[in-house]
Protein backbone atom coordinates (compact mmCIF):
# COMPACT_ATOMS: atom_id res chain seq x y z
CA UNK A 1 0.00 0.00 0.00
CA UNK A 2 2.65 2.38 0.80
CA UNK A 3 4.65 1.73 -2.39
CA UNK A 4 1.31 2.68 -4.62
CA UNK A 5 1.16 6.00 -2.54
CA UNK A 6 4.68 6.59 -3.20
CA UNK A 7 3.51 5.95 -6.94
CA UNK A 8 0.89 8.35 -6.65
CA UNK A 9 3.15 11.29 -5.18
CA UNK A 10 5.76 10.81 -7.41
CA UNK A 11 3.34 10.74 -11.23
CA UNK A 12 1.28 14.08 -9.35
CA UNK A 13 4.84 15.41 -8.68
CA UNK A 14 6.34 14.79 -12.12
CA UNK A 15 3.09 16.00 -13.62
CA UNK A 16 2.91 19.07 -11.67
CA UNK A 17 6.71 20.21 -12.85
CA UNK A 18 5.55 19.39 -16.71
CA UNK A 19 2.71 21.76 -15.81
CA UNK A 20 4.82 24.06 -14.08
CA UNK A 21 7.64 24.21 -17.23
CA UNK A 22 4.98 24.24 -19.59
CA UNK A 23 4.12 27.53 -18.40
CA UNK A 24 7.48 29.20 -18.01
CA UNK A 25 7.46 28.35 -21.63
CA UNK A 26 4.33 29.73 -22.64
CA UNK A 27 5.28 33.24 -20.68
CA UNK A 28 8.84 33.38 -22.17
CA UNK A 29 7.04 33.11 -25.40
CA UNK A 30 4.00 35.42 -24.82
CA UNK A 31 6.95 38.07 -23.36
CA UNK A 32 8.90 38.39 -26.50
CA UNK A 33 6.49 39.67 -29.03
CA UNK A 34 6.10 43.65 -28.04
CA UNK A 35 2.18 44.30 -26.58
CA UNK A 36 1.62 47.34 -28.00
CA UNK A 37 -1.14 49.88 -26.12
CA UNK A 38 -4.15 50.73 -26.97
CA UNK A 39 -5.09 54.99 -27.78
CA UNK A 40 -6.85 56.12 -24.66
CA UNK A 41 -9.04 59.51 -24.95
CA UNK A 42 -7.65 61.60 -22.27
CA UNK A 43 -10.05 64.52 -20.96
CA UNK A 44 -7.32 67.15 -19.37
CA UNK A 45 -5.84 70.55 -19.64
CA UNK A 46 -2.36 71.29 -21.49
CA UNK A 47 -1.94 74.26 -19.51
CA UNK A 48 -0.02 72.68 -16.27
CA UNK A 49 2.65 70.95 -18.52
CA UNK A 50 3.18 74.12 -21.28
CA UNK A 51 3.88 76.08 -18.51
CA UNK A 52 6.67 74.11 -16.76
CA UNK A 53 10.46 74.09 -17.19
CA UNK A 54 12.19 70.86 -17.90
CA UNK A 55 16.22 70.58 -18.11
CA UNK A 56 17.57 69.09 -21.40
CA UNK A 57 20.58 66.75 -21.21
CA UNK A 58 22.93 69.65 -21.60
CA UNK A 59 21.38 70.50 -18.41
CA UNK A 60 19.69 73.31 -20.11
CA UNK A 61 16.38 74.80 -18.92
CA UNK A 62 14.18 74.50 -21.32
CA UNK A 63 10.31 76.21 -20.86
CA UNK A 64 8.08 73.55 -22.30
CA UNK A 65 5.99 76.27 -23.85
CA UNK A 66 8.51 76.31 -26.82
CA UNK A 67 6.93 73.72 -28.57
CA UNK A 68 3.63 75.16 -28.04
CA UNK A 69 1.44 75.57 -31.57
CA UNK A 70 3.11 72.40 -32.87
CA UNK A 71 1.95 68.99 -33.58
CA UNK A 72 3.51 66.90 -30.22
CA UNK A 73 4.27 63.62 -29.71
CA UNK A 74 5.45 63.41 -26.22
CA UNK A 75 6.63 60.16 -24.82
CA UNK A 76 7.32 59.86 -20.84
CA UNK A 77 9.94 57.14 -20.18
CA UNK A 78 12.65 56.36 -17.66
CA UNK A 79 15.69 54.82 -18.37
CA UNK A 80 15.08 51.11 -15.96
CA UNK A 81 12.11 50.99 -18.39
CA UNK A 82 12.40 47.65 -21.11
CA UNK A 83 9.25 48.77 -23.01
CA UNK A 84 10.38 52.95 -23.40
CA UNK A 85 13.84 51.71 -24.04
CA UNK A 86 12.37 49.10 -27.03
CA UNK A 87 10.02 51.98 -28.36
CA UNK A 88 12.93 54.96 -28.48
CA UNK A 89 14.56 53.59 -32.08
CA UNK A 90 10.48 53.64 -33.61
CA UNK A 91 10.18 57.55 -31.77
CA UNK A 92 13.45 58.13 -33.53
CA UNK A 93 12.15 56.87 -36.84
CA UNK A 94 8.88 58.89 -36.94
CA UNK A 95 10.82 62.27 -35.93
CA UNK A 96 13.04 61.69 -38.44
CA UNK A 97 9.95 61.01 -41.14
CA UNK A 98 8.18 64.04 -40.25
CA UNK A 99 10.56 66.26 -38.20
CA UNK A 100 8.90 69.17 -40.73
CA UNK A 101 5.28 68.81 -39.67
CA UNK A 102 5.63 67.00 -35.64
CA UNK A 103 8.23 67.50 -32.64
CA UNK A 104 8.63 64.03 -30.74
CA UNK A 105 9.48 64.49 -27.23
CA UNK A 106 11.24 62.23 -24.97
CA UNK A 107 10.74 63.41 -21.37
CA UNK A 108 12.93 61.32 -18.90
CA UNK A 109 11.41 60.33 -15.08
CA UNK A 110 15.41 59.81 -14.17
CA UNK A 111 17.63 62.17 -12.88
CA UNK A 112 19.99 64.48 -15.44
CA UNK A 113 23.13 62.07 -14.81
CA UNK A 114 21.16 58.60 -16.03
CA UNK A 115 19.45 60.06 -18.84
CA UNK A 116 22.23 62.15 -20.34
CA UNK A 117 24.65 58.04 -19.95
CA UNK A 118 21.32 56.59 -21.75
CA UNK A 119 21.20 59.43 -24.54
CA UNK A 120 25.32 58.80 -24.98
CA UNK A 121 24.68 55.73 -25.13
CA UNK A 122 21.17 55.25 -27.49
CA UNK A 123 21.45 58.63 -28.98
CA UNK A 124 17.92 59.96 -30.43
CA UNK A 125 17.28 62.94 -33.06
CA UNK A 126 14.62 64.08 -30.68
CA UNK A 127 14.74 66.02 -27.86
CA UNK A 128 15.44 64.34 -24.50
CA UNK A 129 14.42 65.82 -20.87
CA UNK A 130 15.26 65.48 -17.84
CA UNK A 131 12.01 66.09 -15.28
CA UNK A 132 13.73 63.37 -12.77
CA UNK A 133 10.53 62.86 -10.00
CA UNK A 134 8.64 66.15 -11.26
CA UNK A 135 8.49 64.35 -14.75
CA UNK A 136 5.44 62.09 -12.87
CA UNK A 137 3.45 65.31 -11.61
CA UNK A 138 3.79 66.39 -15.96
CA UNK A 139 2.16 63.02 -16.66
CA UNK A 140 -0.20 63.20 -14.64
CA UNK A 141 -1.18 66.48 -15.76
CA UNK A 142 -1.75 65.05 -19.18
CA UNK A 143 -3.74 62.19 -18.47
CA UNK A 144 -1.48 59.58 -16.93
CA UNK A 145 -4.15 58.41 -14.00
CA UNK A 146 -2.33 55.37 -14.02
CA UNK A 147 1.31 56.54 -12.75
CA UNK A 148 2.77 54.00 -15.65
CA UNK A 149 5.67 54.32 -18.14
CA UNK A 150 5.77 54.55 -21.03
CA UNK A 151 3.30 56.82 -21.56
CA UNK A 152 2.37 58.83 -24.65
CA UNK A 153 0.67 61.42 -25.70
CA UNK A 154 -0.35 63.36 -28.90
CA UNK A 155 -0.97 67.35 -28.53
CA UNK A 156 -2.05 69.02 -31.74
CA UNK A 157 -1.08 72.60 -32.24
CA UNK A 158 -4.24 73.73 -30.70
CA UNK A 159 -2.87 72.29 -27.60
CA UNK A 160 -5.56 69.44 -27.27
CA UNK A 161 -4.78 66.15 -26.05
CA UNK A 162 -6.15 64.39 -29.11
CA UNK A 163 -4.57 60.31 -27.96
CA UNK A 164 -2.80 58.80 -25.33
CA UNK A 165 -0.98 55.80 -24.74
CA UNK A 166 -0.66 53.80 -21.58
CA UNK A 167 2.47 51.19 -21.93
CA UNK A 168 4.63 50.71 -25.41
CA UNK A 169 3.64 52.72 -28.67
CA UNK A 170 5.18 52.06 -32.39
CA UNK A 171 5.76 54.02 -34.69
CA UNK A 172 2.97 52.39 -37.09
CA UNK A 173 0.54 52.70 -34.31
CA UNK A 174 0.92 56.39 -33.71
CA UNK A 175 1.48 56.69 -37.45
CA UNK A 176 -2.66 55.51 -37.08
CA UNK A 177 -2.96 57.90 -34.72
CA UNK A 178 -1.33 60.99 -36.73
CA UNK A 179 -3.66 59.98 -40.00
CA UNK A 180 -5.03 63.93 -41.46
CA UNK A 181 -2.73 65.67 -39.32
CA UNK A 182 0.38 64.95 -41.47
CA UNK A 183 0.64 65.99 -45.12
CA UNK A 184 1.35 63.43 -47.46
CA UNK A 185 4.69 63.44 -48.43
CA UNK A 186 5.57 64.10 -52.10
Amino acid sequence: MRKLQNKWHFALLALGIMLLISLIQLIQRNSSEAVLATPVQVHASTEAFFAANVQDIAGKTQTLSQWRGKLLVINFWATWCAPCREEMPELDALQKAHADQLTVLGISLDDLAKTQAYAQQSPVSYPLLAADIEGMALSASLGNIKSVVPYTVIIDSDGKILRSYFGRVSQALLMDSLQGLLSPKP
